[in-house]
């Protein structure tokens, strides 16, 4: 097994055990009837504050929860596939700046719960870092997020879910927060690949430079062998 695919795998790994964590959440809230969702984030309120950590961990039901699994996986995958031990910082600002943004932006008297933020702004940060760094695999993941995830766009508009209990300002905060810190984090990242070209170019130059050089030997060595022959031939006189 290669560096790269030693990579993927320790970030499916990781990716595995983060999004595991809000089943173990909702099996044991299930199991035990907890009723854990009253510790969700509310908005502008003080004594709430602590919903910004246990937000993404709870969810109202069982197809709110596995609507949410594979993006929170994917995504996560691509950031610890991309960044390695930085993804760890990346994904807590992602996390602690989208709870704080739905803090401030969120309606008051409402209870947001889900993973939904975080995965806005994982998805956004994605899609941007990608084009911005223009780093052939990061924008291929930039593009496969957009292909799977572009119906994301009719999130962000609260006419849509006027009448339901979906949070609009969770998606919002998710995706400025992604914009965010994908500018922040726009010089951390995969390197760009070596480009064959340039060394072909080098590998050239490198090659007509043997070729002087050895020209050069050979008319010192052709020199040497005249001047031997000319002694030889012709003694000094005495």
């Amino acid at each position: 097994m290669d560096r790269e695919q030693k990579e993927a795998v320790w970030a499916a790994i990781i990716a595995l055990a983060i999004t595991s964590l809000p089943w173990i959440v909702f099996i044991v809230d299930g199991i035990f009837a907890l009723h854990l969702k009253q510790y969700g984030m509310e908005p502008l309120t003080v004594s709430r504050l602590y919903g910004i950590f246990t937000m993404p961990f709870l969810h109202d039901d069982f197809d709110h929860l596995m609507s949410n699994t594979p993006s929170l996986f994917l995504l996560t995958f691509g950031l610890f596939l991309f960044y390695d031990r930085k993804a760890w910082s990346m994904l807590f600002n992602l996390y602690i700046i989208s709870g704080i943004t739905v803090w401030f932006m969120g309606r008051e008297g409402t209870v947001h719960v889900g993973a939904s933020g975080l995965i806005y702004a994982m998805a956004a940060f994605h899609f941007l870092s990608g084009l911005l760094r223009k780093v052939p695999r990061q924008m291929a993941f930039a593009l496969l997020v957009a292909f799977l995830y572009g119906g994301f766009v009719w999130a962000f508009f609260p006419e849509i879910y006027k009448f339901t209990n979906i949070s609009w300002e969770g998606h919002l905060s998710g995706l400025l927060t992604g914009i965010a810190l994908a500018f922040h984090y726009r010089r951390f990242g995969p390197p760009m690949p070596p480009d064959p070209f340039v060394d072909e170019e080098e590998d050239a130059d490198f090659e007509a430079e043997r070729l002087r050089i050895e020209d050069v030997i050979r008319k010192v060595d052709e020199k040497k062998q005249s001047t031997n022959y000319l002694k030889k031939t012709c003694p000094p006189s005495k």
